[in-house]
């Protein structure tokens, strides 16, 4: 009985830390985004203060940007929507199967799915978990999806006993199947060679933890600096101008160049050139409202994620913003986007590219949407 509480235990607090981060995703799409985002903003500011945690909550793919250089960076989110999707389906066959049979008393399943494999359902949480690493890129959505996914095996451990003692053919059942994979693909896994030194059963599932953790990781930060390389930027000094669309070197010149030509504009900005600050400027059609970027967004109107593509491409705006780094160094070029978690608006500027001139110059909203709450970068 104390097992059978624990393993429901178990599984119902990882959903759940799991469920958190997903739904941090979800929401972030909602008019009730400004209002539910607080909920995640002690935490995420709490892990901004160190240079130890600060990373964590850096996104490593793109959010923000809409077209990239890179066919599957473009398109990570809608791969992890269908990934997620995928996954809560396959859980609710399994769902389905475990309580048809328990509505008609028929104990436990062997069959459809489970023919093959013990714990589908927690694969499919895994693949569905996986999916949400691609839609919500933070380090920190990664780090939880590989501590639910070993929350997930030692659940399935835990329901084995239980099922054990509980279901006289389970034992035989077991020797047939594979715990998340077929017993044929499990199998070629055993083959690889194994380590000499003899751990116990804690020290050797923590060590692999931590080496696992350690290798995707490393992985997300290579993808990361993929994932700048990939975007469309322009590089100058101690700014970097990245546009949330597919954007040639000759614009970016042409935007800079009618923005620097305006005195006020060179006015402003110089206020806050300093040899310490970094500038990341988001460049992108005037008519497109994104609420990741601190921006002027009309009455009636609802931030989205458009295509740059649908807006009329010859009103532009650039919006100007500081770089922060929390606690580490500020870093130059391409790194300031790597390196940067969150950012802070000083200036909305319009321009006409018809006349070649400064349409609006605008001042940071009065309100920010996520009240200084680390969100994406880029």
């Amino acid at each position: 009985m104390v097992n059978k509480v624990l393993a429901r235990t178990t599984f119902w607090a990882s959903f759940a830390f799991y469920g958190l981060i997903a739904l941090e995703f979800f929401y972030m799409f909602s008019p009730f985004a400004a209002y539910l985002y607080g909920v995640y903003g002690t935490g995420l500011n709490l892990l901004a203060f160190s240079e130890n945690t600060s990373w964590l909550i850096a996104f490593f793919m793109p959010h923000i940007a809409r077209e990239t250089r890179s066919f599957l960076i473009t398109w990570h989110e809608a791969i992890g929507m269908f990934i997620f999707a995928g996954g809560l389906i396959a859980f609710f066959i399994g769902a389905f199967q475990i309580y048809r049979n328990k509505v008609k008393k028929q104990g436990a399943v062997f069959g459809g799915i489970y023919r093959q494999i013990r714990h589908p359902q927690y694969l499919a949480l895994m693949i569905s978990s996986f999916g949400m690493v691609l839609i919500w890129p933070r380090y920190l959505v990664l780090f939880g999806f590989i501590t639910v996914c070993f929350a997930y095996y030692y659940l399935a451990r835990l329901e084995e006993k239980i099922c054990s003692e509980k279901f006289p053919g389970y034992h035989d059942y077991r020797k047939d199947t594979g715990m998340f994979l077929p017993r044929s693909i499990e199998k070629l896994f055993k083959k690889l060679p194994q380590p000499k030194v003899r751990f116990t059963k804690i020290s050797a599932s923590l060590a692999f933890y931590l080496l696992l953790l350690a290798l995707s990781f490393i992985i997300a930060r290579g993808i990361h600096s993929y994932s700048v390389q990939s975007l469309y930027t322009h590089s100058a000094g101690n700014e970097i101008y990245v546009s949330v669309g597919k954007l040639s070197d000759v614009e970016f010149l042409e935007f800079i160049e009618i923005t620097q030509s305006d005195s006020e504009v060179t006015s402003r900005l110089s206020l806050h050139s300093t040899p310490d600050v970094r500038f990341i400027n988001y460049v992108m059609p005037a008519g497109l409202l994104i609420s990741e970027v601190p921006m002027y967004i009309p009455e009636g109107r609802t931030p989205s994620h458009e295509s740059p593509r649908i807006h009329d491409q010859t009103r532009f705006k650039i919006i100007y913003t500081l770089a922060d780094f929390g606690p580490r160094e500020p870093a130059n070029g391409t790194g300031i986007l790597r390196e940067a978690i969150h950012k802070t608006p000083i200036l909305e500027v319009w321009i006409d590219r018809t006349s070649r001139q400064v349409e609006r110059i605008l001042d940071p909203p009065a309100v920010d949407i996520y009240d200084g709450i680390p969100v994406p970068v880029f």
